[in-house]
This record gives structure tokens, sequence and C-alpha cells, in this order.
């Protein structure tokens, strides 16, 4: 299903769409076929009370599933940049420093922008994390390691480099695991179990018109397949065409250059 979020997402939908809709009209055209108009009117009063009682169920769970997810991926997004935020923070705390150990940071700050915007957001689209980005943040990490104290003037400056270093790597850290999927294998199994569920549901209901039922069906066919594709692209925030982009560490090095 990943090959879902590398097609632009009008494609992507239409391909659900037409899978889910054909789904239905071959549904709907056999129930149609097998039982007689009677039969399937008798289902309206018991069957309208009980389709609304399992549809609150699962919209209750679809909301809650949006949220999570949305939840994540806007927290992704805020953790993007606040890493660049913290990297550009360390760059104005090296003014603070002698010229040799500043312009060193300089260039190791520059050096892991340029690899997380050209490398590591490649290697994050195939769900992977770029060695060469994580050896630019080890170069990073050492040069404040080495530091040695006795040569800095403002030392409060040094422990708010570290600070900002910290919280540089933490959001790092959170970039990375934001890699892996929010929902687990079992909420998806109960999501798919409840769209078609509701899907086939209405297959035994009854209109004088197949083409208004049909019509009616496919809408609400078009309305799960949406939802579903949105929520997957959401746990995927940094993978396929509807990603995240870096264009904090865009805007982190043209203030560099």
């Amino acid at each position: 299903m990943e090959f879902l979020l590398h097609w632009h997402p009008l494609l992507s939908v239409l391909f659900i769409c037409v899978l889910t809709v054909s789904f239905a009209y071959i549904g709907l055209s056999l129930i149609r076929k097998n039982f007689s108009e009677d039969t399937l009117k008798d289902n309206h009063e018991v069957g309208g009370l009980i389709f609304n009682a399992f549809g609150l169920i699962y919209a209750v769970l679809l909301a809650f599933v949006v949220y999570i997810t949305w939840t994540e991926y806007d927290n992704a997004k805020m953790n993007l940049e606040t890493e660049a935020t913290e990297l550009l923070n360390l760059r104005f705390d090296s003014n603070a420093y002698p010229e040799e150990i500043k312009n060193k940071i300089s260039e190791l700050i520059r050096d892991y922008a340029l690899n997380v915007v050209n490398k590591e957001w490649d290697s994050m689209n195939k769900g992977e994390v770029s060695d060469e980005t994580t050896e630019s943040f080890h170069r990073l990490w050492s040069v404040y390691t080495e530091i040695n104290t006795s040569d800095i003037r403002n030392l409060q400056i040094y422990s708010e480099s570290l600070k900002h270093l910290n919280h540089l790597g933490e959001k790092r850290r959170e970039r990375i695991f934001s890699l892996k999927e929010t929902i687990p294998p079992i909420i998806w199994a109960v999501l798919f179990f409840f769209a078609i569920i509701s899907i086939c549901y209405t297959f035994f209901f009854f209109t004088k018109r197949f083409w208004a039922q049909f019509i009616m069906t496919a809408g609400f066919t078009i309305t799960n397949s949406f939802i579903l594709y949105m929520i997957y692209v959401l746990d995927h925030p940094f993978t396929g065409y509807s990603r995240i982009e870096p264009d904090s560490f865009r805007y982190l090095l043209s203030l560099l250059n």
C-alpha cells in the first residue's frame, strides 16, 4: 500500500475510489439479484436502528484515529521547526567563542543542515536515516565536548549552548521516531473491518431505483475511502508526495549563506 503515498494524491484517491466503488456496485448488484424487494424492505426498520448504532461506533473510532494521526503529524512538523531553531541558536551563541571555534561550529552546523536537506530527506522518504547526517551530528557534538572552557570568557553562553545541543538531539531523535507508523496493525484491521461492513450493510436496503441507491452507496464508499487515505498519509509524515518538506532547514541555510 505504500506505493499510494508516492503517487499524486488525486491519482491515489482516484485509484482507491475506482476499486471501492466497483466493489460497491458488484455487491449491490448481487444482493439485488438474489434478494426480492419485499425481503430487503423488511430490513429497513430494524436494520436502520442497528446501522445507526453501528455508524456511531465507527464514527467515534474514526474521529479518535484522525485526531491521533493529525496530532502526531503536527508534532512532527513542529519538532522539525524546533530542530532548525536550535541549530540557529547554536550558530548565534558561537559568536561568543574564539574565532577558530566559532568558524568550526558554523561550518559543522551548515554541513549538518545541508545533509538533512540533501541526503537525509531522501532517506527518510524510504523510511531510513542517513548515516552521513548522523555522522555530521556526532561531529557537532564532538566540537562542544572538546572545547576547553578556560578559553571561553562567557561560560553561561557555553552552558546555554549545551542545552540547545541536547534539545537539538532530542528533536532529531523524535524526527527519526516519526518514521515509524503510529497506528498499530490491529487498529488498521478494525478500521478496514468497520469500513467494509458499513458499506456491505447498505446493500441490504432497498430503493425503487437501483441507480439512486448505488449513488448513495458510492458516496458513502468514497467518503470512507477519503478518510482512510487521509489517515494513512498522516501516519507517514515524512514519506511520499504529501510529506513534510524541510522548509525550516532551507530557511536556516539561507541565513547561514
